[in-house]
């Protein structure tokens, strides 16, 4: 029976010798994109990881990374300030965001978040180079030299 369980464990085809190694512990695993970070929090603003189950209270500075939600509670307001170029959401109150994944395009910047609740307002610092998308469920809205509606 010990013999079919190793039998088992090596891939098909493959000789002891041949036997794939596992993979390097110094290895690093891949790591979220840094997206932002939160700016002037005001009341009660909670963060949730995209790999976490629980919202933990927010901080200022806090990083935010890819797929990263952000909720404020009635009368609470934050700033989230866009790594790559700058650009400023200010979230309002009983809001809920989520910092999407950026397609990036030659030559523009952009920044790409999902609104599921609440209001928005945003700044671009450059609006002739950087591009602000905004989709919501029901809708997506991208800023830049022009605001477009789909």
């Amino acid at each position: 029976m010990l013999l079919v369980l190793a039998l088992s464990a090596l891939p098909a085809g493959c000789t002891a010798d041949e036997r794939p190694s596992a993979p390097d512990a110094a290895t690093p695993t891949p790591v979220a994109t840094l997206r932002a970070h939160l700016r002037t929090i005001k009341g009660g603003v909670q963060i949730k990881r995209a790999a976490a189950d629980e919202w933990s209270p927010a901080r200022e500075g806090q990083p935010l990374f890819e797929n990263d939600k952000v909720r404020t509670e009635a009368g609470a307001g934050t700033d989230i300030v866009f790594s790559a170029n700058g650009s400023t959401v200010h979230l309002g109150g009983d809001s809920l965001i989520s910092i999407a994944e950026t397609r990036p395009r030659p030559g523009q910047q952009r920044t790409d978040l999902t609104v599921l609740r609440g209001r928005i307002d945003a700044e671009l610092e450059k609006p002739a180079t950087q591009s602000l998308s905004v989709t919501t469920p029901s809708a997506t809205i991208q800023a830049g030299r022009e605001i477009v509606f789909q």
